[in-house]
């Protein structure tokens, strides 16, 4: 999940609940399910995957193995304005790492879960110490050196700078050390922010091509010369995408399609998902510039 391939687990949690679980693969499977309803961008599922997970944190334990879902708990919690119910996990997180002098391959994705939060509660201060921490393993990891590249892009964005140059280099680097999903959303943001149409055009272009390469290495350096990416969405998906985009509500939209109004709200996190859109905003920016002129 944490490297884009968000569909090849979506039904894993079903699979893997077989009775009772220990505490460890308790914490695995919540943090996997919230991770894919943050991911969707559909806040009452997220709300509802938080519910579930919630009472896993009081018995949760802290151990080199326990960082990838404290950090998705800890994203989630951010979220939904409930990070005092996961601060006592990622201070002792932090403890643990700085007893063991910050070990690039264990601290690194930890310090990528706090810029990550810190960009969702904007706070650019609380971002300046996992940069800084990524920053010094960069010096001999390259996949930290990866992290506080990105890092850096988005408190420039934070701060008002979009350079969509250094945007796609960042955004390329993030899809090449395995983090697809958050190089789309880092590309998808500064399109987003610039007020630049060229540039805001060529960065939505990249966000689409990594959402939809995974983990595929991609070494363009303009968008605007390679070609189209491949069509992302179903033939469904392109028809409620076409009636998102002209305004109608999904009874509206369900009603011209023939489906339910709650199938239809399935499709549009659905199409959230596979465009990387972190909110309606971004993905109406995004539908407009794929969806062609209403016939």
């Amino acid at each position: 999940m944490t490297r884009g391939h968000d569909t090849a687990v979506e039904d894993l949690p079903e699979e893997v609940v077989r009775g009772p679980l220990r505490e460890r693969d308790a914490l695995f499977l919540h943090a996997m399910i919230v991770g894919l309803a943050r991911r969707s961008g559909d806040l009452a599922q997220l709300r509802r995957a938080w519910s579930g997970a919630a009472g896993t944190l009081s018995s949760c334990s802290v151990d080199l193995f326990n960082l990838l879902p404290i950090g998705e708990l800890w994203l989630a919690a951010v979220r939904l304005d409930e990070a005092e119910q996961v601060e006592h996990l990622v201070d002792d997180a932090r403890t643990l790492l700085r007893a063991l002098g910050e070990p690039p391959l264990w601290s690194s994705p930890l310090h990528w879960y706090g810029v990550q939060a810190s960009i969702l509660s904007q706070s650019p201060a609380d971002l300046l110490p996992h940069a800084h921490t990524l920053a010094e393993s960069a010096k001999t990891h390259t996949y930290a050196a990866g992290l506080a590249t990105a890092g850096r892009q988005w408190l420039l964005l934070m701060q008002g700078s979009v350079d969509a140059d250094d945007v796609e280099a960042a955004a390329r680097t993030l899809n090449r050390i395995g983090l697809p999903w958050d190089a789309a959303r880092l590309a998808g943001e500064a399109a987003l922010r610039t007020p630049d149409t060229k540039s805001a055009t060529a960065l939505l272009h990249v966000a689409r091509s990594l959402r939809t390469t995974s983990t595929a290495e991609t070494n363009a350096t303009d968008p605007t010369d390679s070609a189209a990416p491949p069509s992302v969405l179903t033939e469904r998906e392109q028809e409620v995408a076409e009636l998102v985009v002209v305004g109608l509500t999904y009874r509206e939209i369900g009603e011209r399609l023939y489906i339910s109004a709650k199938t239809v709200e399935h499709h549009v996190a659905r199409i959230k998902r596979r465009v990387g859109a972190q909110s309606r905003s971004e993905l109406l920016t995004i539908l407009r510039s794929m969806t062609p002129p209403n016939k």
